[in-house]
């Protein structure tokens, strides 16, 4: 065999070389592809029908469903002529918006408290995590509306009246905290349980050296934990983000379940509202991830790689 031929055998096994990259990617395919078979079988013919029947009138006639395009009549009505719709939506994102932050941060909090070597802190994490497990649609709404068990009054030493005095953006946002803690408490268990895995595979050397060089534990939460966690910073952000944008007891979906049957616009006048609501909920996702990429690291891998390919066309 010559020495050119030799090249193209070596060129050939290297192509389909088996590198760690591509070993990863492989295992997160396999892992996501439930999901994806999931998604095309169930979800993605109402996800389309959806929008279909948001810009038509639907006639349901015996044995058959008429539609009659009206374009975005029904998107107009319901952020124009709707009285209700803009109203709740507002609250809603209201609610997302602070509820999303005070969810992250306090499985943050509850994460690393867990972290921590001290006996009994496996059946602490299951306190922490049962909620998730026996919390569904039916069973929270029942908490929040026949019950006052996600009711707690925090009202020492006269502490809420004092912060509605303030009626600042800090006070308004520890009101917001306190008067939903039994509800926050109840969305942190998947974040916590995330957050967790996540400390656990930090490099434990990387502390020790910097307890070396005398940094302090706060020095060390800010300069080795969170540079770490801020890719799962932000996937926490977005499950948060969808999970309250999904919650049963959300004004927005209560508006559109009672809306779905409405004689005069079934299923269309509800499927428009709802597209504009998971738009709204979309926005804010991208924000979000624009905000926790990290665009340097992005930079410098593009600018290395282009190197190295550069590089290698030199040499060749």
């Amino acid at each position: 065999m010559s020495k050119s031929q030799n090249e193209a055998v070596k060129l050939k096994k290297s192509k389909f070389k088996m590198t760690n990259r591509r070993r990863d990617a492989i295992a997160g395919l396999l892992f996501l592809l439930p999901w994806i078979i999931g998604f095309f079988a169930i979800t993605c013919y109402p996800l389309i029908y959806s929008i279909l029947i948001s810009f038509n009138q639907v006639a349901i006639k015996p044995g058959v469903i008429e539609l009659e395009p009206i374009g975005l009549e029904y998107f107009r009505q319901a952020l124009f002529v709707d009285a209700e719709f803009p109203t709740k939506l507002l609250l809603s994102l209201i609610s997302v918006v602070i509820g999303t932050p005070l969810v992250v941060v306090f499985a943050l909090i509850i994460a690393v408290l867990l972290n921590r070597k001290f006996r009994g802190r496996t059946i602490f994490r299951m306190i922490f995590f049962i909620p998730v497990i026996i919390m569904s649609g039916p069973v929270m709404t029942e908490l929040l509306t026949e019950t006052s068990a996600m009711n707690i009054n925090f009202n020492i030493f006269g502490v809420t009246d004092i912060l509605q005095e303030l009626n600042n953006f800090w006070a308004n946002m520890l009101l917001t905290f306190l008067g939903s803690f039994v509800r926050i408490l109840w969305f942190t268990g998947v974040q916590m349980i995330i957050f967790l895995a996540a400390l656990q595979k930090i490099d434990q050397n990387m502390y020790e050296a910097a307890s070396i060089d005398g940094a302090t534990a706060w020095e060390m939460f800010w300069k080795i934990t969170l540079p770490y966690i801020r890719p799962i910073i932000m996937l926490n952000s977005i499950y948060t983000i969808v999970e309250m944008g999904t919650f049963a007891d959300d004004a927005t979906n209560i508006k559109i379940v009672n809306s779905i049957r409405d004689i005069a616009r079934p299923y269309s006048y509800a499927a428009a509202m709802s597209w504009i609501y998971g738009l709204c909920l979309l926005i804010m996702i991208i924000i979000v991830f624009l905000i926790f990429t990290d665009w340097k690291e992005i930079r410098r891998t593009r600018n290395e790689r282009q190197r190295n390919q550069a590089g290698i066309q030199s040499g060749k």
